[in-house]
């Protein structure tokens, strides 16, 4: 038996979600999980006995976490494999620099600001340098392989939102760009590479979930999960449902169980599951 701790942000409820499907395509595998708000969990830390404890500002919030997971900490030990999910690794960011930007050597777009490519290339490995420690910080004393599975990619249809949510606005904005492809490549590999170099494993979302460079097909948004194992009455562009989780666990399995088994979407998983509001 595999033994998998999932552990992350309010994204881990696409993956708990999609988790009995998974289980019955591989049985070998024994899936655990504990999901926290994105502040409690970037914020975590591990102690030297191997437990996460997220990074708690009161009792209430402890209490909330434990309703949801049983417990207010996890211990890493005692698994194969830890599958950490919820870090961005400040592409966000990126995408909002160039938002003003276009680079020298390529194709202008009007943008008020120039930038050059050796510069975009230093800004992009110097942030995902941070970031990457940033995120391995709080794991550092963890008893498992360390797996990263960032952020869903913001949906597609995240510009329904308009201008005044800045994260339609900063998307729009990249998407809409002659390089973005390259851009997100860039990033992407800085990220692998450094993640690599520091020997753990980043798990990117494989194609059939994405919509173009750092783009989820809107699809995966509607009905997204949520941590009480019901599903969202919203649909905030940013988390997705349980196909989307299920998917990326089959990426996982792939890439490192060793599976070959590929698994078709559950079209009508998120119909079963009780509702509320988000």
């Amino acid at each position: 038996m595999t033994r998998v701790l999932v552990i992350g942000s309010s994204h881990v409820a696409a993956y708990k979600n999609a988790a009995d499907a998974f289980c019955a395509a591989h049985p070998q595998v024994e899936l655990a999980f504990f999901g926290v708000r994105g502040p409690l969990f970037l914020t975590g830390t591990t102690d030297k006995k191997g437990v996460f404890t997220p990074g708690y500002r009161d009792a209430a919030e402890k209490k909330a976490v434990t309703q949801v997971n049983g417990r207010a900490s996890v211990e890493t030990g005692g698994v194969d494999h830890l599958l950490l999910v919820g870090h961005r690794f400040a592409f966000v960011q990126i995408a909002s620099l160039l938002e003003h930007h276009d680079v020298i050597e390529g194709m202008r777009t009007g943008r008020a600001d120039l930038i050059s490519e050796t510069l975009l290339s230093e800004v992009i490995e110097s942030t995902t340098r941070a970031a990457v420690s940033e995120a391995v910080a709080g794991f550092e004393n963890a008893r498992a392989p360390l797996t990263f599975a960032p952020a869903p990619y913001p949906a597609e249809s995240v510009i329904e939102r308009g201008e005044g949510y800045e994260l339609a606005r900063v998307m729009a904005a990249f998407w809409a760009r002659p390089d973005a492809a390259w851009v997100f490549d860039l990033a992407m590999t800085a990220l692998k590479s450094e993640m690599a170099r520091r020997g753990h494993h980043f798990l990117d979302q494989p194609d059939r979930l994405n919509a173009g460079p750092f783009a989820t097909k809107a699809t995966f948004a509607q009905r997204a999960a949520a941590m009480d194992s019901g599903v969202l009455a919203k649909t905030d562009h940013r988390h997705m449902n349980a196909d989307y989780g299920l998917a990326m666990l089959e990426h996982f399995a792939q890439t490192r169980l060793g599976s070959s088994t590929r698994i078709s979407p559950r079209t009508d998983t998120t119909t079963t599951h009780k509702e509320r509001i988000a």
